[in-house]
């Protein structure tokens, strides 16, 4: 085929995908991502819960369709004998209930169940991929739109929340918080789009926050645009008004009447309404179209409403002051929060060798930065200052803590969208097969398999090895801890990664489980495993009311050689070496990964 030949077929394949409408390329992304993930991760969902979150909402599901109360969140399956009052909010639970009552009518509870983890995250990305493409096109024309959609289908951390089986509240409030930012930038003019961001901001706190730094970002960008452009006003007024009527109603809608002097840090309480409420006054008489203030004045009165409002919020709750973890003991962090996955650093990971993930996200961020800057030193607008300040941001959480990946993850693949689609083909080489090229060059996943090639070339240490990883998910799956379920219901102490799947798969009750609500009855778990004496363990048994004493081959056996572990309950039991108050039980399935001890409370005041 001559090279005229090769350029008219490319010509007539550019043609064919202009003319594909902007749904169609939606509905294809979405297939593409629905397909994928059913056919991957959906393969083992009758097996495995997923994450502990995952497990945990479907606990939480469960009881609300079993009539607990809207406005009470306490479940009793965790925290010992005093339960846990989850800051979680019903929010979530509402519709993933709706749509196992729905299923119920035509099929069993249990696939019921099933069908309903695999359609939520996907009900979740659909608006969210719908708001990508319809931004980015409007930006920057329809092969953006369907540049951004590639980039997505391409981006394994960005849908990591939004893969089936994903029930948490995590990928709402990443669709929202992310959604809000694209709706501003695209649409700076639009007042309608900046209430909406502004209700999407709102509410991606109702429903958690983890979402309070992007969240907040947004929220302080929007006020230095509408402080500092006078025609931005209006849609910053919008936006601020929106978000603080959100957090007012999400407030009354979740919290009793009963408990709004019951100031939580972690979740939406009084003090983060004053806050808003009264900063957000601030804010909006500064924004005033009545008054012609000058720049400095507007500060200095927005400036005032937040000092004061932070002033009344830290006066409900001065632990608050602190960040959402400032109620917390001290002692729970060496115990457990040092551990906890979500709150890793990509840069300490990339600083100390473990660039298998870390080297791909920081270049793909990085890449995302570079594009934005690029167009705003073309374009000059400030909408364009106001995305490269978002990304900056949102990439500066991720890089803190990886729970903010998905954030930063969406938000960039705007700013690369919108550049692939200036490059320009060449003589022989249409304009499209030069932008896919670069997208799949420039996408997450390629990045991430660059960065994982260079990890296994390099060898920096490995901490914890596959087998190891393995096998504790071995002890997560249905089927292993289904073997639990024959005991008589009673309350278990086991190893806090147990606890969520425990309580969902079997009708017994854990002392603990990954909830920094419960922080008290984890730090009691992890002593008792850590006891070095008989009388130490059994006072901690008896104080806590336990029944059973669990371990798991996957969970416990691997890490009983450590040094902080030698010599403690955990150590003995993994060696068979259990005292006397503890009475081996022998469960039904022979090849079991469990080892049971039922408490024996007459002998535990026997011990000196």
């Amino acid at each position: 085929m001559t090279a005229a030949a090769h350029t008219a077929k490319a010509d007539r394949l550019s043609w064919r995908l202009a003319a594909l409408p902007a749904w169609g390329w939606w509905a294809l992304a979405f297939a593409v991502i629905a397909v994928r993930a059913v056919l991957t991760t959906g393969q083992g969902m009758s097996n495995f819960l997923g994450d502990m979150d995952d497990a945990t909402r479907l606990v939480a599901v469960r009881e609300f369709m079993n009539g607990a109360p809207w406005f009470d969140t306490t479940t009793m399956t965790m925290g010992g004998t005093g339960g846990m009052l989850s800051h979680w909010s019903r929010l979530i639970d509402l519709p993933i209930a709706a749509i196992i009552a729905a299923l119920k009518l035509v099929m069993p509870v249990a696939t019921a169940e099933l069908v309903a983890r695999a359609v939520w995250p996907l009900i979740v990305l659909a608006p969210l991929l719908w708001t990508l493409q319809q931004t980015v096109t409007r930006v920057a024309g329809q092969s953006a739109g369907a540049i951004a959609l590639a980039l997505t289908v391409l981006c394994p951390l960005g849908l990591y929340q939004f893969d089936v089986g994903r029930i948490d509240h995590h990928n709402v409030m990443i669709a929202a918080t992310v959604s809000a930012a694209l709706l501003m930038w695209a649409n700076p003019a639009s007042l309608y789009s900046w209430r909406l961001a502004g209700a999407l901001s709102g509410l991606s706190l109702v429903i958690g926050f983890e979402a309070l730094a992007p969240a907040a970002a947004l929220a302080v960008f929007a006020a230095l645009w509408g402080l500092v452009a006078r025609g931005q006003a209006n849609p910053a007024r919008g936006f601020t008004i929106a978000m603080m009527l959100t957090l007012a109603c999400g407030f009354l809608l979740t919290i009793p009447p009963s408990r709004w002097m019951d100031i939580r840090c972690d979740a939406i309480s009084l003090n983060l309404v004053a806050l808003s409420t009264i900063a957000g006054s601030g804010l909006i008489t500064a924004l005033s179209p009545a008054r012609d203030w000058s720049v400095p004045v507007r500060f200095a009165i927005a400036g005032a409403g937040a000092v004061v409002g932070l002033i009344v919020y830290g006066a409900l709750e001065p632990k608050c002051l602190a960040g959402p973890m400032g109620q917390l003991p001290a002692e729970l962090k060496p115990v457990w929060l040092d551990y906890v996955a979500e709150t890793r650093s990509i840069l300490r990971d990339l600083l100390t060798g473990k660039i298998e993930q870390s080297l791909g996200l920081i270049a793909f961020f990085a890449i995302g930065i570079a594009a934005q800057a690029q167009r705003l030193a073309t374009t000059r607008k400030p909408a364009d200052l106001f995305l490269l300040a978002a990304t900056l941001a949102f990439t500066a959480f991720a890089c803190w803590q990886y729970k903010y990946i998905s954030y930063a993850s969406f938000l960039a693949i705007a700013p690369i969208a919108c550049w692939i689609a200036t490059l320009r083909g060449t003589p022989d080489v249409s304009p499209v097969a030069v932008q896919a090229f670069v997208a799949v060059l420039m996408s997450q996943a390629a990045l991430l398999g660059v960065s994982a090639r260079m990890q296994k070339a390099f060898a920096a240490p490995v901490i914890v090895n596959e087998s190891v990883r393995i096998g504790a998910e071995a002890c997560e799956t249905n089927s292993a801890v289904r073997d639990l379920a024959a005991l008589p219901p009673g309350l278990i102490a086991a190893r806090i990664d147990l606890g969520a799947y425990v309580t969902a798969v079997t009708p017994h009750r854990v002392l603990s489980a990954p909830y920094h609500r419960i922080a008290d009855a984890i730090i009691a778990n992890h002593h008792i495993f850590a006891s070095r004496t008989d009388a130490e363990a059994a006072r901690l048994l008896a104080r806590e009311k336990i029944d059973y004493v669990v371990t798991c081959k996957g969970l416990d056996d691997p890490f009983v050689t450590e040094l902080q572990w030698q010599g403690t309950l955990r150590a003995n039991l993994v060696a068979s070496r259990a005292p006397a108050f503890l009475e081996p039980v022998t469960l039904d399935n022979p090849a079991t990964l469990f080892r049971v001890w039922r408490v024996r409370r007459e002998a535990l005041n026997l011990q000196p």
